[in-house]
């Protein structure tokens, strides 16, 4: 159905033609019918001017935003309206706002922006003005331009941090263990980047500092740098189901040499079980981190333990589902209850093997010096590759690659299902590769399959900033109902997840006073604990006007994109139209009666 505007338009054009054809045959000689019929036509115009006035541009004005470290004799130029936001100084005739969005209300008729100082914080990128924007960065003051902080590392492991210095080529970066000793140092080149490293230790959140010196050795700045020592993992637990054979039986020979918590449950027929023995109910499922289980097991368990391994999945369990023969269309059904959507699986193709390694060189510098138990000569690029088969499936987009051969070939592959994931091996006898001297291969593989889908870790780690200072807004995730934060104050605040984060789990938090804060989160046995460090206000005041300089330019650039350099519009006047239009009314209708009088 036409718009309002649209249905005006048409009444208008329809009332000013038949007035136009009414005077035209009013008079059919002369010129004075056509000319009343022509004004007639210039009414209905001026009268839709009226109604709708004509769209003209904004006037040009340039709205001046002043942020940190704008110069405190900055003065506004004609044609500009010069605004200041919390973070910047006093300036003479500006108006103070608390942000860019409300200028941008109070001033709808400004045309272009432009910042001044150091930059908008993120308070302020979030949303785009939809204006021109000219921003031109401060230059960089002399310090610490970037720090990428150390990675969670396991105890007794090495960690390195990177990081540059602006206008510091000669000087130094050292980094200082809790204790004050300095562990690294390096000289900073014409680049300014350095990287620095040591040792972590004792598991728990430690403070180390980067310090950094000039050429004649004075002192720069002294940065905190948190360090999260992570303790041992936990070993894997794996539960094989099955029955037995050479499969089955390497496969449990790499997962103790690998270090798993195995459980096994091998059905030799007549009720002889030679693994052991492994529960299938929700609670010994609940203490798995893979389920290792042939096809033929799977179909043999019944609709009841197929469901409690389904709803195990859902919940965070790994499984994998090994192919030891053709799959049938009650196989892929089962398969499909699990969450693995697959179609095939009823022809089998050859395996392509890459090599070993690029020389022998470099195989032998892999295999190191040898032992009894696997001597140098047993691996060579002379020996014969084993002839390997899978089945071959097809599967959409879910489907993800855990493990291919050297031609892309899928040998495993896994799919979502709830917190858990659900994993296909499609290679029935990849002992084989054991058996040929391609162990290293077999291990890799049934690693990089396992590892797809393992329960994930248990550790309470949320996921947030490495780097956070005390009155910046940080966002959390990883969260449960119920999360709350300490201060090294005492103070709790509970943290409210963002509905629209999802599974996801964020909420957003404004530390008030540097130190090391914990995260509390209630769980099923005891509360769990994630410390993290916040530092004070002006800990890495180069850092902060690098990010903010670059991502205002970024933001600047967005926003003089072609796409978004529609200049705004708005509403001529409507009066000068609506005097037109009485005035030409008036003419008409005296014009129409002299006519009408000279025609009697």
């Amino acid at each position: 159905m036409p718009d309002a505007q649209t249905l005006v338009a048409l009444l208008i054009v329809a009332g000013a033609l038949l007035a136009a054809v009414r005077l035209l045959l009013l008079r059919r000689r002369g010129w004075a019918g056509g000319a009343l019929a022509a004004l007639s036509l210039a009414s209905g115009a001026l009268l839709w001017c009226t109604l709708f006035p004509p769209l003209l541009p904004v006037g040009g004005e340039t709205l001046v935003v002043a942020t940190a470290e704008t110069p405190p004799d900055f003065r506004a130029d004609p044609g500009e309206r010069l605004v200041a936001l919390p973070e910047a100084p006093t300036l003479a005739g500006a108006e103070r706002i608390p942000d860019l969005a409300t200028a941008l209300r109070r001033h709808g008729q400004v045309q272009q922006l432009q910042i001044i100082g150091r930059g908008l914080t993120a308070r302020d990128r979030d949303a785009d003005a939809g204006l021109s924007t000219r921003f031109d960065p401060l230059p960089l003051p002399r310090g610490l331009a970037r720090l990428d902080p150390p990675a969670d590392t396991p105890a007794g492991g090495l960690f390195a941090l990177g990081g540059a210095a602006n206008g510091m080529e000669g000087g130094s970066a050292e980094l200082l263990d809790p204790a004050g000793r300095v562990v690294d140092s390096r000289v900073i080149g014409a680049d300014g980047a350095f990287t620095l490293g040591g040792a972590a230790r004792a598991p728990g959140l430690t403070t180390f500092t980067l310090r950094l010196r000039g050429r004649d050795k004075a002192l720069v700045s002294d940065t905190p740098v948190p360090l999260r020592t992570l303790a041992a993992p936990q070993p894997l637990r794996v539960a094989v189901i099955g029955s037995p054979s050479p499969e089955v039986k390497y496969l449990r020979r790499w997962a103790e040499d690998a270090g798993f918590d195995l459980g096994a449950s091998l059905n030799a027929g007549a009720g002889v079980d030679l693994g052991g023995g492994v529960r299938l109910d929700a609670a010994s499922l609940r203490e798995t981190d893979v389920v290792i289980i042939d096809d033929t097991a799977l179909g043999t368990l019944g609709g009841g333990g197929r469901g409690a391994l389904a709803q195990a999945v859902a919940g965070g369990l790994g499984v994998v589902v090994r192919m030891t023969g053709p799959a049938s269309a009650a196989a892929r059904s089962q398969w499909r209850a699990l969450g693995l959507t697959v179609e095939g699986g009823t022809e089998a193709a050859p395996v392509a093997l890459p090599p070993l390694a690029p020389d022998a060189d470099a195989l032998a510098a892999l295999r190191g010096p040898g032992s009894a138990d696997a001597p140098t000569g047993l691996n060579t690029l002379e020996d014969p590759v084993p002839e390997l088969g899978l089945w071959t499936i097809r599967a959409g987009s879910q489907l993800v690659p855990a493990v291919t051969d050297a031609e892309g070939a899928l040998v495993a592959g896994w799919q979502h299902r709830g917190q858990g994931r659900v994993l296909l091996w499609t290679l029935p006898e990849s002992f084989a590769l054991v058996l040929s001297g391609q162990s290293d291969r077999y291990a890799q593989w049934w690693s990089k399959a396992l590892s797809a889908v393992a329960r994930p870790d248990r550790q309470f780690r949320p996921a947030l900033a490495p780097l956070v200072q005390t009155g910046e807004r940080m966002a959390i995730c990883g969260l449960a109902e119920g999360a709350r934060i300490t201060a090294p104050d005492g103070a709790e605040t509970a943290l409210a997840i963002d509905p629209a984060a999802g599974a996801a789990g964020c909420a957003a938090f404004w530390p008030k006073v540097a130190g090391v804060h914990t995260i509390i989160q209630p769980d099923e046995e005891a509360e769990e604990r994630f410390d993290f460090l916040v530092l004070p206000d002006g800990a890495l005041p180069t850092v902060r006007a690098a990010e903010t300089g670059a991502a205002t330019m970024l933001w600047a650039a967005r926003q003089n994109a072609p796409s978004a350099r529609t200049l705004p519009e708005r509403r001529g006047p409507a009066w000068p139209w609506l005097l037109g239009w009485l005035a030409l009314s008036a003419a008409l209708w005296w014009g129409e009666r002299r006519l009408r009088n000279a025609g009697a």
